[in-house]
């Protein structure tokens, strides 16, 4: 049940923005994010909310902008991308998928509240598109002495995220000071794996069993912690 709900998320997101239209690429993964997050910690050093800028790749700024109407140099109207803004937010925001984000806090994982501030830019010289959202946690989250994790990630491994652009993580909010951030890059995948994955169509019902157990550990973690 889990597994299929992963996946009908993601299949709503590539459908909404026409990212698996014919013609496109044919290996996992099929959309590249370079992202950055923001953690919010309160002054009683508990997560109120995650911000997350994601800049995808060219490939899928083509696809997404293939046959809307732009203006003078390529520019998209406000109400086109406000559009696309609510459809990615709800299509993100299938409660298995959860934005492909976990807070997590001695072993208890935090449900988020309606997503805010949702905005996608257009970049016609680069033809990228950008999503900015954040997410506000339900119910803060006291760090605790073991730490806060954020893990961000797609289980399915059809959307790959870099965080390496200087900054890309950092904490916000009115006591970010008196806190810690630490970064983990996901564990780097084998040759064999790598290309057993690129022979995958563009069907989220194909990932076998063994390789969906492999990508779920393709996790992005931010460690937080409040001396």
């Amino acid at each position: 049940m889990e597994r299929t709900s992963a996946r009908r998320g993601l299949a709503a997101l590539t459908a909404a923005t026409a990212l698996l239209a014919a013609g496109s690429a044919s290996a996992h993964p099929h959309m590249w994010i370079d992202a950055r997050a923001v953690i919010d910690v309160d002054a009683q050093h508990r997560i109120t909310a995650v911000r997350q800028v994601w800049l995808f790749d060219e490939m899928f700024g083509a696809y997404a902008t293939q046959g809307l109407p732009k203006g003078k140099g390529g520019s998209l109207p406000a109400a086109t991308l406000k559009g696309m803004a609510d459809d990615w937010m709800k299509a993100l925001g299938e409660p298995i998928s959860h934005y492909f984000t976990r807070v997590t806090v001695g072993g208890k994982t935090a449900t988020f509240a309606a997503p805010r501030d949702a905005k996608v830019d257009w970049n016609p010289k680069t033809t990228r598109l950008t999503l900015s959202f954040t997410l506000p946690l339900a119910t803060p989250m006291p760090v605790g002495a073991d730490g806060a994790q954020v893990d961000i990630y797609d289980p399915t491994y059809f959307v790959a995220y870099a965080f390496d652009e200087k900054g890309a993580v950092s904490l916000g909010g009115p006591d970010a000071a008196a806190c810690t951030s630490a970064y983990r890059k996901p564990k780097e995948l084998d040759w064999k794996t790598m290309q057993q994955l690129a022979a995958i169509p563009a069907d989220p019902d194909a990932l076998p069993d063994e390789l969906f157990a492999i990508t779920k550990g393709l996790t992005h973690r931010i460690e937080v912690r409040c001396p």
